[in-house]
């Protein structure tokens, strides 16, 4: 029993060393962010979904919540630009419960069709309408927990509908850009999916940050640790605390260089053979004029034996 309870004493003793440990080098990566998304604007900045919410009705606490949550539901897999769009061109529509209730599937899906997976959007977006109705008198709930009993509402969009359209901060909520720096960064340890990595944050990021970590991090996902060819070495003051730079863009850097320096060789090479070449010919011609001139002699000579001859024969 005492060596049970040693065991797990040192165990949660290394789960609080580890949870300690990311808390600082949380903290000390966030706040280089921090500077670098103070220079560097992204278009979640302007075209996010604060800037969706902007545009809903915010006379109407039901109806700003119903479009907001719509705005929410067209976001994922969608640039900011395009969610922002369709979101303007629904609330010029109506977007209203009883306009989304009206309408037919075809023309939900032709007005958002710019958006990712917009069949299955629209879908959800009818069900949404038809639960309000039905079961909560147009007034969408605000507790997490039953928000994303919703159809096409998880976790991220849930805790971003809590925050923008409930003023309520419960969480961190986590896209795909969020979840690839934390395990750029080892905030987290190998996390799987967003969800996953949403809890692991909430133990390591003071809840001071909650409010704001989502716009930043999205913004520095977008503009510099890009998915494909990322701005590492050209806006990023991380590098030297990034695994992912150290493991696989240095990595990469390194074995380009290598494959570069073979060619510069395989150059002078074919230099030095054209040189040997070039040296050969020259020698070989001198060789030749050399050959002329005793030929040459040896001519005179003989030329000069048979005179002699004749004259001696007169």
């Amino acid at each position: 029993m005492k060596s049970e309870k040693k065991d797990e004493d040192s165990s949660s003793e290394e789960i609080d060393e580890d949870l300690e440990k990311r808390k600082k080098k949380f903290e000390k990566d966030y706040n280089k962010i921090l500077k670098i998304r103070k220079e560097i604007p992204a278009p979640v900045d302007t075209q996010g979904l604060s800037s969706c919410i902007e545009k809903c009705n915010n006379e109407d606490r039901k109806l700003m919540k119903f479009q907001g949550l719509v705005s929410l539901m067209l976001s994922p897999q969608t640039k900011d630009n395009i969610t922002y769009e369709t979101t303007k061109k629904l609330i010029e529509y109506g977007l209203t419960i009883d306009n989304i209730l009206k309408i037919s599937h075809e023309d939900l899906v032709n007005l958002i069709f710019k958006v990712s997976f917009h069949n299955v959007k629209a879908t959800n977006i009818k069900k949404l309408a038809e639960k309000l109705r039905n079961e909560y008198n147009d007034d969408a709930p605000e507790t997490l927990e039953e928000i994303i009993k919703f159809p096409g509402i998880g976790r991220k969009i849930g805790l971003l509908y809590m925050k923008e359209c409930c003023e309520k901060v419960t969480g961190i909520a986590v896209d795909t850009h969020i979840h690839k720096i934390a395990n750029r960064l080892e905030w987290v340890n190998k996390t799987k999916d967003p969800d996953k990595t949403s809890v692991e944050l909430e133990k390591i990021v003071d809840k001071k940050y909650w409010g704001n970590i989502n716009s930043i991090l999205v913004g520095f996902g977008q503009e510099i640790c890009k998915s494909v060819k990322p701005e590492c070495e050209i806006s990023c003051t991380l590098c030297s605390d990034c695994s992912y730079y150290k493991n696989v863009v240095s990595k990469k850097k390194s074995k380009s260089d290598k494959k570069e320096k073979p060619k510069s060789k395989s150059k002078s090479k074919t230099k030095s053979k054209s040189k040997s070449n070039s040296k050969s010919k020259s020698r070989s011609n001198s060789k030749d004029k050399k050959n002329k001139v005793k030929s040459k002699k040896i001519r005179k000579k003989k030329i000069e034996y048979e005179s002699d001859n004749e004259e001696e024969e007169e």
